[in-house]
């Protein structure tokens, strides 16, 4: 085996054990999440819906695309939050077929109560990392989901 062979089946390697640990990462994130937000009644997908449409409207698609969420998984979550009153939806003056999420006044005020928490929650996780450890591992997790992205709407080759 060439040195440079060895060096990509190691790179192979590492990469397929960083997507597992992302995985088991994103259980005990979501666990997390949905202790935060437990006592507004909510769930870590619904909180991650309702904060995509925080800074303004979105659709269902838009939401889904934000937050790395199947569409359907989405559509479920706005619908549970528009039957609680947390968001709304309205019309697209520019699509009509795709209705917009907007956050109610009652959505608004469950943020600002779950934001305490959620800051506690980052501080002690946080805690026994250095900054440039969070910042190298969030550049990476990015740079691996734009090349992923990328490769998706690359064919490869034959």
């Amino acid at each position: 085996m060439t040195e440079r062979a060895a060096a990509g089946d190691a790179s192979a390697r590492r990469l397929t054990e960083l997507v597992d640990e992302v995985f088991r990462l994103t259980d005990e994130l979501t666990r997390a999440g949905d202790d935060i937000v437990a006592g507004e009644g909510l769930t870590a997908a619904r909180w991650l819906t309702l904060g995509a449409v925080a800074h303004g409207p979105l659709s269902v698609a838009a939401i889904a695309r934000r937050r790395g969420l199947r569409r359907q998984s989405a559509a479920e979550s706005v619908a549970a939050l528009e039957r609680s009153g947390l968001v709304v939806r309205t019309p697209d003056p520019a699509d009509a077929r795709a209705p917009l999420v907007t956050l109610t006044a009652e959505g608004r005020a469950a943020l600002d109560r779950i934001r305490p928490a959620r800051l506690a929650w980052a501080e002690r996780t946080a805690a026994p990392f250095d900054p440039a450890e969070l910042a190298a591992a969030t550049a990476v997790a990015r740079r691996l989901r734009t090349n992923l992205a990328q490769a998706r709407e690359t064919p490869a080759p034959k």
